[in-house]
């Protein structure tokens, strides 16, 4: 049993629905490099009977991110090229090298669903650490960054290109956010990362995106994603396992969600503290989660304090929160630490980002 920052409160009731993905996944182990078309010009000139790919600079043979943007709470998002499927360019995620990152390292692009559409995508992957405390991954999300369905989650050391494929059917005519990206805890021992390549988002109603150039681009033409992770479904995985017993260390974790529900503040022999619901999206009814913050030590923060009255979170806020999420039971469970004091059993700083209902307007309290 964890010594907690709070006394214990009503928490939520544990009843998990687990998020899929819609379609189909196909993993095909890659052949060497040497089998692939050395040129991705050679490549576009031969599909151009194939349906239009709707993703935009799908190889990164423009040697930079844009449209693709870095999102996460790590900035471990690189154009390389150290390996590439095909062509000349990939993107790494994460580090080959101890340490593992610490929070989400991404990338994301804006598209709209073709019908029909189908996504495949090329990984090379590779970890010293276990699925536990880091995964590799991909997600749909809606613009304003919530996790609508994650299509894999994997902590896998694959020593080749692996081909994946799912079908994104019943998003057709969506605009969404499609989030590649790997998660560790900082843990100074191991790595995680994920190298990308070649993504096809493909349909019979598919418009093709304007193919890169081959110089650098000034400037993104995509729209913005959110600054801050999210990542509900890790969550609802987190919370599964949790229950089966096969976790017990509590675990950094990234959710987002409306505020249901603020509690008056409490100060305990630890400290005062501020309590408050979050829906998240894919538990079971409740499907909500208590966040405690320490209102004490966020306050000493040098910069990115709350206000010093609480309540400064509101029912109806959008937020995003970074923590440690600790499971003692069904009954006794949250999301605390959610600032910058902490002590020497976690290395993590988490921090509570409060929106306006729409998600504009974001304030980031460390």
């Amino acid at each position: 049993m964890h010594k907690r920052l709070f006394a214990a409160g009503v928490l939520v009731a544990l009843a998990v629905s687990a998020c899929g993905g819609s379609g189909t996944t196909t993993i095909t182990p890659g052949a060497a490099n040497a089998a692939q078309d050395s040129s991705k010009s050679v490549v576009h000139a031969a599909a151009t009977t194939a349906p239009s790919n709707v993703v935009s600079n799908p190889g990164l043979e423009s040697g930079t991110l844009s449209p693709w943007t870095s999102c996460g709470s790590a900035s471990n998002a690189a154009v390389t090229t150290a390996k590439a499927h095909s062509g000349t360019y990939s993107v790494l995620l994460g580090s080959t090298a101890k340490p593992e990152v610490n929070g989400t390292a991404g990338v994301c692009q804006t598209v709209t669903v073709p019908t029909g559409g189908t996504l495949t995508f090329w990984v090379y992957e590779g970890t010293t650490d276990t699925i536990s405390y880091v995964d590799q991954e991909a997600d749909v999300e809606s613009t304003s960054g919530a996790v609508l369905t994650q299509l894999y989650k994997e902590a896998a050391t694959t020593n080749a290109w692996e081909e994946k494929s799912f079908s994104l059917s019943s998003y057709a005519g969506q605009t969404v956010h499609l989030y590649f990206g790997v998660k560790g805890n900082g843990y100074s021992k191991d790595y995680v990362y994920e190298y990308l390549d070649d993504v096809s988002l493909t349909g019979p109603g598919a418009t093709a995106s304007p193919s890169p150039s081959s110089s650098p681009t000034s400037s993104p033409t995509s729209a913005p994603t959110p600054a801050y992770a999210c990542n509900n479904a890790g969550f609802v995985t987190d919370q599964s396992e949790f229950a089966a017993g096969s976790i017990s260390a509590d675990q950094l974790v990234d959710v987002c969600g409306q505020v249901t529900q603020v509690l008056a503040k409490k100060t305990t022999s630890s400290g005062t503290h501020g309590y408050f619901y979050v829906s998240i999206p894919g538990a079971a009814s409740p499907g909500t989660i208590e966040i405690v913050s320490n209102l004490d030590a966020m306050a000493e923060a040098s910069t990115d304090d709350p206000p010093s009255t609480w309540p400064w979170v509101a029912v109806g806020d959008y937020v995003y929160v970074q923590g440690r999420y600790y499971y003692d039971s069904s009954s006794s469970q949250g999301i605390d630490w959610t600032e910058d004091d902490t002590d020497s059993s976690w290395e993590h700083t988490g921090y509570v980002v409060v929106c306006n209902a729409s998600g504009a307007g974001c304030s980031k309290y460390w």
